[in-house]
């Protein structure tokens, strides 16, 4: 049911280096040892590419036909971000009679249109994001999603969800002109959200970059923000954290009282 998926990704060289291709999609080439990492560098991204199958299968193919060329590791790991100069635009959309999004145009006016989808959830945007992408090739469109950064109402988890969130891409979209995204990349929790978009809106994103790759399971979730995962290789700024967060529920809980 999944053949022919639209969706494209950049994996790491890890968990390509482990992939064996399905015996059901036999129509499709697999190319099983990919050395790509998922960033904006070099040839590597200068393409479309599919994902062969679903999302959870490990491959992917450039869709005009050619191979991927790996690219070396240290080539890549040396690499810095492209330039970031001042934005070619900034703007507001209303989405709700609740929430506004603050969005940023960099690059090329007119450039292959780029989604830029943040982490967190709740990071926000920073101008550096947009040095992922080639300036020259590019008209990258970063925005900081419900409650985060310069969108209002700040830290507002009122009809804040992944469905409303996969929306306002599409609102986003429509409001700036955009026919398709040539390309959407999504790092940690903008993983998640890049594959929510494209699985409801298939036809308006031509490639995924997956970065950082979460998928806010349960057991990422507790890695995450548990004292089992992150907590044991920072414990200082967990304990940070964790204290943040029990001064919060304090204050919350005394309200309530």
């Amino acid at each position: 049911p999944c053949k022919g998926c639209p969706l494209g990704a950049a994996l790491s060289r890890r968990r390509a280096e482990h992939f064996t291709p399905p015996h059901h999609h036999t129509n499709s080439t697999y190319m099983a040892r990919i050395t790509i990492l998922a960033v904006l560098a070099g040839c590597s991204l200068v393409g479309s590419f599919s994902l062969i199958g679903c999302p959870h299968t490990l491959a992917v193919r450039a869709t005009r036909g050619r191979r991927l060329r790996p690219t070396p590791l240290r080539a890549l790991v040396m690499r810095q971000l492209y330039p970031v100069g001042v934005p070619l635009t900034t703007g507001n959309l209303a989405v709700s009679s609740v929430h506004t999004l603050y969005y940023e145009l960099h690059g090329k006016a007119d450039g292959v249109p780029a989604l830029f989808l943040h982490g967190g959830p709740g990071a926000g945007c920073a101008r550096r994001h947009a040095g992922f992408f080639d300036p020259t090739h590019y008209r990258v469109v970063l925005f900081d999603q419900r409650g985060c950064g310069k969108s209002t109402p700040r830290g507002s988890l009122e009809g804040n969800d992944t469905p409303s969130l996969v929306a306002d891409c599409e609102a986003l979209r429509r409001h700036l002109g955009i026919e398709t995204w040539d390309l959407v990349l999504g790092g940690s929790w903008g993983v998640t959200l890049a594959l929510a978009y494209a699985a409801r809106h298939p036809t308006k994103v031509s490639a995924l970059v997956l970065r950082a790759v979460c998928l806010m399971r349960t057991k990422e979730v507790l890695w995450l923000f548990g004292d089992r995962g992150i907590g044991r290789l920072i414990p200082d700024g967990f304990h940070a954290y964790s204290s943040a967060c029990d001064t919060e529920r304090t204050q919350q809980q005394q309200q309530q009282q």
